[in-house]
């Protein structure tokens, strides 16, 4: 089956310049979105490509592979993700990583993002992926708005929502810099972005600025104190054994009180350790409830927390 190419051309402006109606987007330069891959296609296909400056990040197979195991969330080397895997950027694919984060690896998501709860809501979405989760928001009746640093990215996330059915407002522009108004927006959700930034403090300052007075922010991030790193503690012999090959570390880490403490200008934090599989967890600790180990050891921190109300005072001065 041949490949379809897509080519978006465009513009990026800031606020107020240009919005981006439905499933209208707006890119800067040109960019190549495959929405099929040729199983047949020979090495000479791929160089051939590759000299005309075809070989994007959404050509090669194992690029897509490595796409499907992280917004998945399924193990490294899980071999039944390398078997079962669609078509990659087909509407099966899309579905197949969302029952599989959703449905098998991570059941807490749908709960503790509260997917079902913003009906009418305008929400953001930051951070990295698919954006499979924001796409819920909008199957339950949120006015969702993506914005993305990376136009390829962006593109993805378009097409996840187009194969669904769904629209949405997609923005290319980074986090720190939001071509958003003060204070209209109603619940942000920063995915899995404060760990791979230098300066996770302009990202929130900037979700505060485009939230409402009383808007929600619900920010996922990866733990300092994971199972890993009691493990490190507990067994320091065992790093001798480990594998050459380990999963690359995020620039930043937290604890639920740094992670607390970034967000200070919110209130009443509420903050939630998830994501641990007891095949993670040395076999005499596996007869625990999962619960009291993911508090101990789970490598994901949620944060719940809102603009303060009076922050209105503060609008209104300033208007």
């Amino acid at each position: 089956m041949p490949a379809a190419l897509l080519i978006v051309r465009g513009n990026c402006h800031r606020a107020g310049a240009t919005k981006v109606t439905g499933m209208e987007g707006s890119y800067p330069g040109r960019l190549r979105l495959w929405d099929g891959w040729a199983a047949t296609r020979t090495r000479a296909d791929l160089e051939g490509a590759a000299v005309h400056g075809l070989n994007g990040p959404h050509n090669p197979r194992d690029f897509a592979h490595r796409l499907y195991v992280s917004e998945s969330l399924v193990p490294s080397g899980w071999r039944r993700a390398l078997t079962a895997e669609a078509e990659p950027y087909t509407l099966q694919w899309f579905l197949d990583i969302e029952n599989q984060r959703h449905g098998r690896q991570a059941r807490w998501i749908p709960r503790l993002l509260e997917f079902s709860r913003h009906p009418g809501e305008r929400l953001l979405g930051l951070g990295n992926g698919l954006g499979t989760d924001w796409l819920q928001y909008a199957r339950h009746g949120a006015a969702v708005v993506v914005c993305s640093p990376s136009a390829d990215q962006l593109a993805l996330i378009r097409r996840n929502f187009e194969l669904r059915g769904l629209t949405g407002r997609f923005y290319h522009a980074p986090a720190d810099s939001l071509p958003l108004e003060n204070a209209s927006i109603d619940v942000a959700c920063i995915d899995g972005l404060l760990q791979d930034t230098a300066q996770p403090e302009a990202i929130v300052a900037e979700v505060y600025r485009v939230l409402k007075p009383g808007g929600k922010v619900l920010a996922v991030t990866r733990a300092l104190r994971d199972i890993d790193y009691w493990l490190q503690t507990l067994f320091p012999w065992k790093r001798w054994f480990r594998s050459a090959q380990q999963p690359p570390r995020p620039l930043v880490s937290f604890t639920g009180r740094s992670l607390r403490r970034l967000f200070g200008q919110f209130v009443d934090h509420r903050i939630y350790k998830r994501h641990l599989r007891r095949s993670d967890v040395p076999p005499l600790w596996r007869w625990l409830p999962l619960p009291w180990l993911e508090r101990l050891g789970g490598r994901v921190l949620v944060l719940k927390a809102f603009k303060p109300l009076s922050a209105a005072l503060a609008l209104q001065a300033a208007a």
